[in-house]
């Protein structure tokens, strides 16, 4: 019985009872519409074939000379031999319908009230009516219109039957198609539960199965995503931990075996390792914050002249500090775009930052913002010390350092313009640097006016 219960709530005997249900349904209402105007027909083929019969039962009237009632003894013989001849009944009556003349529908059982009228006319004038009805069943009645008729119900009986075979056999292809589909999704689900992440969208079936296997899809690159950049954050935290953890244990080991003495010199420099561990920890998480904010943006429409002019102000007095030069060009024209206002400062903080940090005392650092109906574009340009060819393809990796020593010397460790990336690739933006050594350096962050959700590299 369980077997049977689950059996009866497959999705392909769902489908094929569901299909097939309609087609019985639309079969009964065809066959009904079919039976209902075939009727209609041969009632009318009926009434034409009785009117002719009578036209001529009233010509051989008016040859034999019956003109009006009442009728001879004779005349009602030779009229009821007639009528016989043609196989109706009928009803003479006067134009005035007060006299009846000859009624053969008493006789015979026949009502009245289905019965075909016309009008008799002898010598130009209207003499009478004469009703006729067939005087036997239809099924007695000429052997063409018989067989025509039985020829008829026969071929729409073979009809009937087989347009409910063919619903059955269509039902049935329909649920095993659209089940298929439906089991290819499920497989897909099943793989996906199962660690697997690159397979093939199913580009046939409904509308609604292909979007449904496409959504899976999706959520499958993500989810790689998500295990890539885990697997890659590993790898960077395991190498970048491992030579102040190495150095650290070294220098204690030595002082421990009396190798070293822990003089004040030493344990400044254990210091500053453990100090240099701290801010590691500290970008790694901002990284994971900056690389997972596409799932928590809080994003709003934001005028961005007076959010890159918020920026401006706030590194005015250290710009002041070092003597350089920190201007910010507007656009002239209403500039709204939908961003997290707050992740958007922290990118643009970033650039500037590095922008007064490596600029010389007596530089310039300019942030401008364009606009455009679709984009937002905000750019900042110095010139500092630049960048080489060589490591400009690679600033935005993370922990990549450019000049190690100045880095060590900064206190970063290669992961805020990493962070900076992260966090407009999240508004599926674009950040770009372009840097010549000794010149100075221009980067240029693109945002979309409209939010759209993160498509990643591939999309």
């Amino acid at each position: 019985m369980s077997s049977l219960f689950r059996l009866f709530r497959k999705m392909s005997f769902l489908l094929f009872a569901s299909f097939l249900l309609y087609s019985i349904v639309f079969v009964i209402l065809l066959s009904i519409a079919n039976d209902t105007n075939w009727q209609h027909l041969f009632s009318r083929f009926q009434s034409m074939q009785i009117e002719k019969n009578g036209y001529l039962v009233m010509d051989d009237m008016r040859s034999y000379g019956i003109v009006r009632g009442p009728l001879t003894a004779d005349q009602r013989q030779w009229l009821q031999r007639r009528a016989a001849l043609y196989g109706i009944v009928m009803r003479f009556e006067s134009e005035d319908r007060r006299e009846l003349w000859f009624d053969t529908f008493a006789k015979a059982n026949v009502p009245v009230t289905d019965a075909v009228e016309v009008p008799y006319t002898a010598k130009g004038e209207l003499q009478g009516y004469i009703r006729m009805d067939y005087i036997l069943s239809s099924s007695e009645l000429e052997p063409a219109y018989s067989e025509f008729k039985q020829s008829v119900e026969l071929r729409s009986r073979l009809l009937l039957i087989g347009v409910v075979a063919a619903s059955v056999l269509f039902s049935l292809f329909i649920a095993r198609l659209l089940s298929r589909r439906l089991n290819e999704v499920y497989r897909m689900a099943g793989e996906i539960g199962n660690g697997k992440r690159d397979f093939e969208v199913p580009r046939k079936g409904p509308e609604e199965v292909r979007r449904l296997a496409a959504t899976l899809y999706e959520m499958t690159k993500e989810l790689k995503k998500q295990e890539d950049w885990r697997h890659h954050l590993m790898e960077d935290l395991t190498h970048e931990l491992r030579t102040p953890l190495t150095t650290l244990l070294t220098q204690i080991e030595a002082i421990v075996d009396g190798l070293y003495e822990p003089d004040p010199e030493r344990l400044q420099d254990i210091y500053d390792e453990l100090i240099r561990l701290s801010r590691l920890v500290n970008d790694l998480e901002r990284l994971s914050e900056a690389e997972s904010a596409r799932f928590s943006l809080n994003v709003r429409r934001t005028n961005m002249v007076d959010l890159a002019r918020t920026v401006h102000s706030h590194f005015l007095p250290l710009a002041r500090g070092k003597s350089i030069k920190l201007t910010f060009e507007p656009a002239y024209v209403p500039c709204y775009a939908e961003v997290d206002r707050d992740k958007i400062v922290q990118v643009l903080s970033n650039i500037v930052s590095n922008a007064i940090k490596y600029t010389s005392e007596g530089g310039r650092v300019n942030i401008a913002v364009a606009y455009s109906t679709d984009r937002t574009v905000i750019r900042c340009e110095d010139n500092g010390i630049g960048i080489s060819a060589t490591d400009l393809p690679y600033i935005f990796n993370r922990l990549y350092r450019a000049d190690k020593s100045r880095s060590r010397f900064s206190g970063g460790v290669g992961l805020g313009l990493s962070i900076a990336k992260a966090l407009v690739e999240a508004h599926n933006g674009t950040i770009e640097a372009t840097s010549e050594l000794g010149v100075g350096s221009t980067f240029t962050v693109t945002l979309p006016n409209t939010f759209a959700p993160y498509r990643g590299e591939d999309a």
